[in-house]
């Protein structure tokens, strides 16, 4: 028997094989329509990470670079936006859920995120794991984290490999406020978190002259813009991506680390300059309601 007839197939598997295929295709693209037709995009953003995406005490809305993308995003679909707030460990079940169609919230791309999600090209931001500490510890090499006890967040990528690397104690705790808080108390000889969002801490003056960050950055990887896995190949990662691309082409993410104090990051100036130069030409405007 010849290898295509051994591979030959009867009608209706070819059939059944086909529709799945085609419903698996077209998920995505349901996903942005249901959007809107609802009107309104919902986002997960942090409540915790100052700068970034925080509660305004005076008006008690989530404020921060993350949701101006967020703004900037809804905008371009044309829909409202409703803000959602979400902690380092539960942005990965409230896309699992669908409490929210898009989380943009510090999230590191790895490769465990990338099965479980669909993670959006391009990054819109990196950092690498940092610490802060003391002054007076004065660290100097990771290795000294070894039976020392160290406070981060729960849902962090890196509490695991700088526990096995590097013997380190890690206590993840609920939120950045709350391992902030225990690094202040001394209940912890050190606050392991992102260089991006130490880098804003550290500006104020009060912290920086009591607390550094002085080892060098491990693990960096990108941020991105993450959606429910049935959403991959669809028109909303599509239309996100895009979305991505006209934040580092249009110098926005620049004007917003200024808008918002961030110090400006080698990152963000290596994407304006890469894709002002693989695409000069200049974006739609968002499209009006």
């Amino acid at each position: 028997m010849s290898l295509v007839n051994r591979m030959r197939f009867p009608c209706w598997v070819v059939t059944v094989m086909l529709a799945l295929w085609f419903n698996l295709a077209e998920a995505g693209g349901d996903l942005l329509a249901e959007i809107q037709d609802r009107g309104t995009l919902l986002v997960g953003v942090k409540s915790d990470v100052p700068c970034w995406g925080e509660l305004d005490k005076t008006s008690g809305e989530i404020v921060g670079l993350e949701p101006d993308l967020a703004r900037d995003l809804a905008e371009r679909l044309g829909v409202d936006l409703k803000l959602i707030p979400v902690l380092s460990a539960e942005r990965v079940s409230a896309l699992e859920t669908r409490q929210v169609d898009v989380v943009i919230a510090t999230l590191n791309a790895t490769p465990e995120r990338r099965a479980q999600l669909t993670l959006v090209s391009p990054f819109y931001y990196e950092s690498g794991a940092g610490l802060l500490a003391r002054r007076s510890e004065g660290f100097k090499h990771w290795s000294e984290l070894r039976n020392r006890r160290i406070c981060s967040r729960r849902g962090s990528f890196y509490n695991r490999p700088i526990a096995v690397e590097y013997g380190a104690d890690i206590v993840a705790l609920y939120s950045a406020d709350i391992a902030l808080a225990a690094l202040r108390d001394g209940r912890c000889d050190g606050f392991l978190g992102d260089t991006a969002v130490f880098a804003v801490m550290l500006q104020d003056r009060e912290l920086a002259a009591r607390y550094e960050m002085i080892l060098p950055a491990l693990y960096p990887t990108g941020w991105a813009v993450a959606l429910h896995r049935d959403a991959r190949g669809g028109r909303l990662e599509a239309a996100i991506s895009e979305a991505i691309v006209h934040w580092h082409r249009s110098g926005l993410l620049g004007r917003l680390e200024e808008k918002w104090g961030i110090p400006r990051s080698d990152f963000s100036r290596r994407m304006e300059a890469e894709w002002r130069q693989a695409a000069p030409e200049s974006d739609p405007e968002p499209e009006s309601r």
